[in-house]
C-alpha cells in the first residue's frame, strides 16, 4: 500500500515542480531549470500498488512518467481487481520470487489500474488494446508510449501460479537497454 508519507513526499515535489509552492529561499520561486527534484523511493518499485477504484489512472501515470524518466525505467500498468484471483497469484509470485521482485523494481515503475464493477476504467482503458482476461500487462515506455500488450496467461504455470523463468524473460525483453 502506499505509505501517506510517500503520498506526502510526492505531493510536495510535484508541487515545487509545477511552481505552486515557493522554494525554501523566503520570496523566491523555483523554476524547473533551477530546482534538483529528488523522487521519493517506492517501495518495490510501485507507485500504484493496490486496484483501488477511487484512484485517477491518468493522474497516476503522470506521477508514473517523472519518476521513470527521472530513474530511467519503464512504466508497467497492471490491470485487475480485489476480486481477481489470478491478480493475487502475481502478488504472491512476486513475493515469493525476490530476484523476480528486484528486477521489476530496478527496471520498472508499477501502476496498478482498478478494473472491477464499482469503476472499470473505460475511458483511461481505451488508448490501450483490449485485455483479454485479468490481470494483463502493459508496457510503457518512459515518456508514457505504449510498446506491449501482456495476457498473463501466457506466464502462468497451468496450476496457480507463474513460471518464473517465463516471467523473467518478460520483463527482461521490455526494460530499457542498459546505458
Amino acid at each position: 500500500m502506499i505509505r501517506m508519507g510517500y503520498f506526502l513526499s510526492l505531493l510536495l515535489v510535484l508541487m515545487l515542480a509545477c511552481g505552486t509552492i515557493s522554494s525554501p529561499v523566503a520570496g523566491t520561486a523555483m523554476s524547473p531549470t533551477q530546482e534538483t527534484i529528488e523522487l521519493p523511493e517506492l517501495e518495490n518499485s510501485a507507485l500504484v500498488d493496490v486496484y483501488d477504484p477511487a484512484r485517477n489512472p491518468a493522474e497516476d501515470l503522470k506521477q508514473a512518467i517523472v519518476i521513470a524518466q527521472n530513474e530511467n525505467k519503464r512504466i508497467m500498468l497492471e490491470l485487475g481487481g480485489d476480486w481477481c484471483i489470478w491478480c493475487k497469484y502475481m502478488d504472491e509470485f512476486y513475493e515469493s520470487h525476490s530476484d523476480i521482485l528486484q528486477y521489476r523494481a530496478e527496471n520498472y515503475v508499477l501502476v496498478k489500474v482498478n478494473v472491477s464493477e464499482e469503476n472499470m476504467n473505460e475511458e483511461f482503458l481505451s488508448q490501450y488494446p483490449a485485455a483479454a482476461g485479468y490481470p494483463h500487462i502493459y508496457i510503457l515506455d518512459s515518456d508514457g508510449t505504449f510498446l506491449h500488450s501482456q495476457d498473463t496467461v501466457e506466464l502462468e504455470d497451468g496450476n496457480i501460479s507463474y513460471v518464473p523463468e517465463v516471467f523473467m524473460a518478460f520483463l527482461q525483453k521490455w526494460a530499457l537497454p542498459p546505458g
